[in-house]
């Protein structure tokens, strides 16, 4: 009777449904709970990566590692250039002291005729080995009107080398110790410390000094420049410099930085082997 009158069967109980508290049918597939009568969605459950056979590891770890491994290439480098001292040989001393005639012999292998000069000289120096140990050597005058010459070259010598004449040692102890000491506390030479080798010339002379005398003499005279200089320091109110790691003590080679060694030679005889054997060593 119901269907004559325009009304559907599926309606009248759909409403009887709703009315009653019952929950209509669900369609399957529809994302509804049918139990709980919420709307909760449905959490699709995510798919595991697959590896991509350990590239990716590798390339990290390179990028981690491959700085470390540059940093310390250029440490080392950088740390052997600042060890090399270089090949530069610096004579100086008291004038008449026969440091010409050491440079030439060492150069040319004999004996020339030499005379005081005010200009520095400049030249290679093979001693021995077909060239694979040459040097450069600087001959400075000894006049004390060219000492800004000598602290230009000594801060960048490899070797220093003091030649006094080893037959008129007290009065060439006394002039090159004020040399010494403007050298020894130059800031460059402080910061580099090279070698330092103290020639006694003329060894063949009667009466030469031995190494240890003019040591001795040497140590004493360079102490009396400290004094003197502090003392003009502090009578002017001006600082001064010194040879560090001294103060008030006297001073001594064995308590510089510098490696320091006395040898008698002679260019006349010649006796240079204690010269190149020192040189040699501290070149390079």
């Amino acid at each position: 009777a119901c269907s004559r009158n325009g009304f559907s069967p599926s309606w009248l109980l759909g409403n009887m449904a709703s009315t009653s508290g019952e929950q209509p049918p669900v369609e399957v597939g529809s994302g509804l709970d049918v139990g709980s009568g919420l709307d909760e969605p449905v959490v699709a459950t995510p798919t595991p990566a697959v590896p991509d056979g350990g590239g990716g590891g590798a390339t990290l770890a390179l990028s981690l590692v491959l700085p470390l491994v540059i940093a310390a290439a250029f440490f080392l480098l950088f740390r052997g250039r600042s060890k090399s001292r270089g090949n530069r040989v610096v004579l100086f001393g008291p004038m008449g002291a026969g440091k010409t005639a050491l440079s030439l012999q060492l150069r040319f292998g004999r004996m020339t005729p030499t005379y005081s000069s005010l200009a520095k000289t400049v030249g290679r120096c093979d001693l021995g080995g077909g060239g694979a140990n040459a040097v450069t050597l600087v001959d400075v005058p000894g006049s004390g009107r060219l000492r800004s010459q000598l602290l230009s070259e000594a801060a960048s010598a490899a070797v220093l080398a003091c030649v006094i004449d080893g037959s008129r040692l007290a009065p060439q102890c006394k002039e090159a110790a004020g040399a010494l000491f403007d050298v020894l506390s130059l800031e460059a030479v402080q910061r580099r410390s090279p070698a330092l080798l103290v020639v006694l010339s003329k060894s063949e002379a009667r009466g030469a000094a031995s190494p240890e005398s003019a040591r001795t003499l040497l140590e004493a005279e360079v102490q009396k420049v400290r004094l003197a200089r502090t003392t003009m320091a502090d009578t002017g109110g001006a600082g001064t410099k010194d040879i560090p790691g001294f103060g008030a003590a006297g001073f001594s080679f064995a308590q510089t930085r510098l490696t320091t060694q006395f040898v008698s030679a002679s260019a006349s005889t010649p006796q240079l082997d204690a010269v190149r054997s020192f040189v040699l060593k501290h070149v390079g």
